[in-house]
């Protein structure tokens, strides 16, 4: 259940209870202009991840194809939130488009990276009691119970474990506690990336709509997203686990961004890697 909330009190629910919703960070006018660009996209790009639920259609690093929703993310509420609890300087790890077609099966019972213990690229459980990523899903449909508004379990965030990590009996079962997080289109649903929630399913006629953007402080090391960076060698494909790269942006596309949105992407321009050499023996 979402409810109209100033940024302080939004902030103490999200520290109490692992989430909140802030209404209108996307005006009305526009939000079909956003979900239509972002459905356009999918038809081009998108494809089922090995991690969604039947039903569902993902891009990875959208912002690659799509820049209809950047100047939001520099919207004055939604940056005073993420710098009340990252701190300043922080970064954009992922933009994932997310379509729940009508009829997709319930998902799994899961937290967001770095926090899935079955990826290579994972921050060990237990967990210590800090945000250390927050996750953003901007509502491009009306989140209801019909549309498959996300679930999400309040408090599961203190529990310094996941699903992932700490299985319950079937991570499809519902849990005790567990609720679906409403709000019109339009609003930004913040997720502390440590909450458990999963997604629902469509029962109604339409693709629910949604652009996933996920925070981190800049001291959070986001290399091991990068592909053919030494890092996802070393932790990801020489120990042969799976995980979720994170695309890197083409120059062209990072110089189309809005300036005071460039700052949240600089760190996922496209470049050469540089591999670690050698020490010198003497």
């Amino acid at each position: 259940m979402a409810s109209i909330m100033n940024c302080e009190q939004l902030i103490r629910q999200l520290k109490a209870s692992g989430y909140g919703v802030l209404a209108d960070v996307i005006p009305s006018g526009a939000v079909q202009r956003v979900r239509d660009s972002v459905l356009e996209t999918a038809r081009q790009h998108a494809v089922r991840s090995n991690f969604a639920p039947q039903g569902t259609s993902q891009i990875a690093s959208l912002i690659r194809y799509d820049q209809s929703f950047a100047e939001y993310l520099v919207e004055e509420r939604l940056t005073n939130i993420v710098t009340a609890l990252l701190g300043e300087h922080y970064r954009v790890s992922f933009t994932t488009a997310l379509v729940n077609h009508p009829g997709n099966d319930r998902g799994q019972w899961h937290a967001d990276w770095p926090y899935i213990q079955s990826l290579g690229a994972r921050f060990p459980a237990p967990y210590p009691d800090l945000i250390m990523h927050l996750t953003m899903l901007f509502m491009l449909s009306d989140f209801t119970v019909e549309t498959g508004a996300t679930i999400a379990l309040p408090g599961s965030h203190r529990r310094g474990t996941n699903p992932t990590a700490d299985p319950v009996a079937d991570r499809l079962d519902p849990l005790p506690g567990e609720l679906q997080i409403t709000g019109q289109a339009g609003s930004a649903l913040l997720l502390d990336s440590r909450c458990w929630h999963a997604a629902a399913p469509n029962r109604s006629a339409e693709d629910r709509v949604a652009v996933a953007v996920r925070f981190a402080p800049w001291w959070l090391n986001l290399e091991v997203l990068r592909p053919n960076s030494f890092l996802r060698k070393q932790m990801v494909e020489r120990a042969n686990k799976p995980d979720a790269p994170a695309p890197t942006i083409p120059p062209e596309v990072f110089a189309q961004l809005p300036e005071n949105v460039q700052p949240l992407f600089h760190h996922w321009i496209d470049a050469p890697i540089r591999q670690p050499q050698p020490l010198c023996r003497q």
